[in-house]
Formats: C-alpha cells, structure tokens, sequence
C-alpha cells in the first residue's frame, strides 16, 4: 500500500502547477491571489507589530505550533484575500455551485465563519497552514467518497499533513505567506460544506458535487480521493 503524496500537498507548487490535462486553472492560487507588493506590506505590518518579544519567543517555543506552521492573523490580508478568490472562484474549481452567489459568501467573510466553525468541530488549528491543509483533504476526501471521518482519522490526517509540510518549502515561508496558502484552501473548504448543506436540504443530487470535488482535489493536489482510505497513518492506499 502507498500513503497519499504528501509532498505534492506541501509543495506550493501543489497550487500554482497542475497536469497538463488539468480541469482547473491552478495557475491562479498562491501568490497568484495577492500580488507580491501585497504581500510585502504584510510583512511589514507584521513585523512593527510583533513587539512582545517575550510571548513570540513562547510561542516559538511550542513543539506544536513549529509543526502546526502557524501565523500571526492579520484581518487586513484575510480581506484581501476574500476579495481575490471572489474575483476568481470560477476559475479556480469546477463545482456548479447551486447555492446563491458563493462570491459574495466569500467577500463577506461567511466562508471565514464556517471554517472556523469546522476546524473547532474538528480539533485543527486555527491560523494554522498544517490545520487549513488538513481540513482541506479531510473534507474533500469525505465529500468525494460520501463518507464521514471519525475524530481520530482526522487527527491521523492532521499528523501526516503536518509532517509533510515541516519538510517542504512552505515551512519556510513567512506568516503572511502561511496565512495566503491557509485561507485559500480553508475558503474553498467552507464553499463545499456550504454546497453540500444547500444540495441536502433542497434533496438535490450530491453525486455531481462528489464527483466535481474529487476532480478539483485531483487536479490540485493530483492524488485521486477514492483511490485512499484513512488509517492511524492518514491517507493510505486502498
């Protein structure tokens, strides 16, 4: 049996570069959402705001914040952010959605609400690149094989995510990047519960969206969902 392949999860070219026969312009996540002047400013504003040397000397300190690849939140770039995907959400997956403007879900920070919700549903950090990684295959992989995870699944997924990525070039990013590559994959999270929830209580067919999500996550990530099962590991092979 083989695990998933994480280091094409942990990669940030798991969001700038796709198969060649790739439905989905992948082109366009990472820093294809904010542009690097963008990004700068947040670092800057990042760094005159870190004076409490003290509490980021503790906070480096935490084992699992280091594995957890976690960021300082800005709200200014969680904004900026929204309003990218907004703009692009079409391009970026190819779900149908049928509920109501999921742009502007995500411009008025709803999509923020639901997975927050969900990643303290689920026990996963918050601010977190590792936690939003995690939520983002966990849920995928439920929504492409229509089945739920238990708590321990998810925390198994949560290790082997965090493991891949503290060996990838994303671990070294700065915050502001960590806070981009999390939000991106927590906001198109958030859009398929959201359409998951719209197509059951409307008694529509779900087939179609498990379907779309596991090609968007195959597209992205270029691993097939249906093609693992969740152990103690996380993803391994069927």
């Amino acid at each position: 049996m083989h695990l998933l392949r994480i280091h094409a999860i942990a990669l940030g070219a798991m969001f700038l570069v796709g198969p060649a026969s790739a439905q989905v312009n992948i082109g366009i996540w990472g820093n294809g959402i904010l542009g690097q002047s963008a990004l700068r400013n947040a670092q800057e504003a990042a760094g005159q705001s870190a004076d409490d040397e003290e509490a980021e000397t503790s906070a480096r300190a935490r084992p699992e914040d280091a594995a957890a690849l976690s960021f300082e939140h800005s709200g200014e770039l969680s904004r900026q952010i929204e309003e990218g995907v907004a703009q692009r959400l079409s391009e970026m997956v190819t779900v149908q959605f049928q509920m109501e403007d999921p742009s502007s879900l995500v411009r008025t920070a709803g999509t923020r609400a639901i997975y927050r919700q969900e990643l303290k549903k689920r026990g996963l950090p918050e601010d977190s690149l590792s936690g939003a990684t995690a939520l983002f295959l966990a849920v995928g992989w439920e929504l492409a094989n229509g089945r739920s995870l238990s708590e321990e699944q998810t925390a198994a997924i949560f290790r082997q995510t965090a493991g891949g990525l503290q060996r990838s070039p994303l671990a070294r990013k700065s915050g502001p990047e960590l806070q981009q590559e999390s939000e991106i994959r927590l906001i198109i999270t958030a859009l398929w519960l959201e359409e998951a929830r719209v197509r059951s209580l409307s008694s529509r067919s779900t087939q179609d969206l498990a379907d779309a999500v596991r090609n968007d996550l195959k597209a992205i990530t270029r691993n097939d969902m249906r093609a693992y099962e969740v152990t103690a590991n996380g993803f391994t092979g069927r």
